[in-house]
């Protein structure tokens, strides 16, 4: 497998043709870190413009709540708010154009702690002191989202919200709840050293919720399977490769979309691509 030209490079990718380009990734953080900043600057300056979590918030006062959170409340309380069943819907249509799991890679907090314990990783592993870590399977996100769902009914209580990496994340960097940190923490630990992004990978429901869009979302990363080489250099840098399965099928088309409910959206594979072969698109042109 070939190591393409650019790959130590963070935020520049060099194409087979000797030009520069922008990765993905700079616009990727900077939306995650502008998204944490609109809310810890609309809590400490007490400006009401975006205020809660990234679990559930108040846009200028229109009610947001994220898409598992909803249906947990859905199944512990048997109903729910007017307010919040408008936000479900609202950030449902959201992610129904934006990619579904989009989500994880420009806004989750805990996301973007993730792919820099990642680089971490691959840091202290070209340094020879510790190895490569095992993955864990994708699946089993599905049978954990259905065993919160269970619980949250049986119990009453949103069980799944007392571990929820992604509020726990976004409430220590808005109001400084440093007494949950020891969670996070203990889970970046784990993924640095031992499994490869366990908890976006194979345990998070909020991703498995948001991932289902993937399937009929209006964006989708496309894949020109005519300028691919089958290098390769896409699936290592991918944190859910069997995403890309579809790019290196037997009887794969000349252009295919990546609908995988594990696809995050997050362009990896574009930024590490000398070929451009990957690209955002749409789906409506085929309507056209």
């Amino acid at each position: 497998m070939k190591t393409l030209r650019g790959d130590h490079n963070l935020f520049l990718r060099v194409n087979k043709d000797g030009s520069k380009a922008l990765k993905i990734r700079p616009f990727r953080w900077a939306v995650c870190i502008l998204l944490a900043l609109a809310f810890i600057l609309s809590y400490k300056l007490d400006v009401q413009v975006l205020e809660g979590s990234m679990i559930a918030s108040r846009l200028m006062g229109f009610h947001m709540v994220d898409l598992f959170s909803g249906l947990e409340v859905i199944a512990a309380h048997g109903k729910i708010a007017t307010n919040l069943f408008m936000g479900f819907i609202f950030v449902a249509v959201v992610y129904f154009i934006l990619g579904g799991r989009s989500f994880c890679s420009w806004a989750c907090p805990y996301g973007l702690l993730s792919e820099w314990g990642e680089i971490l990783h691959k840091k202290l592993v070209h340094a020879g002191l510790i190895k490569k870590r095992k993955k864990i399977t994708t699946s089993w996100k599905f049978f954990i989202t259905l065993c919160f769902l269970a619980s949250s009914y049986l119990s009453g209580y949103l069980v799944y919200q007392y571990i929820n990496l992604v509020g726990i994340t976004s409430r220590i960097l808005i109001y400084g709840l440093l007494e949950t940190g020891i969670i996070v923490l203990f889970m970046l630990i784990i993924e640095v050293f031992f499994y490869q992004r366990v908890w976006c990978r194979s345990v998070c429901p909020s991703g498995a919720t948001f991932g289902l869009l993937g399937k009929v979302s209006l964006i989708r990363i496309q894949a020109d399977t005519t300028k691919c080489d089958k290098c390769g250099a896409c699936t290592p840098e991918c944190h859910v490769p069997e995403a890309l399965k579809v790019v290196f099928a037997k009887d794969v088309q000349p252009t295919v979309f990546i609908t995988s409910t594990d696809c995050t959206m997050c362009g990896k594979c574009m930024d590490v691509c000398d070929r451009q072969v990957f690209s955002y698109s749409h789906r409506l042109k085929k309507l056209v």
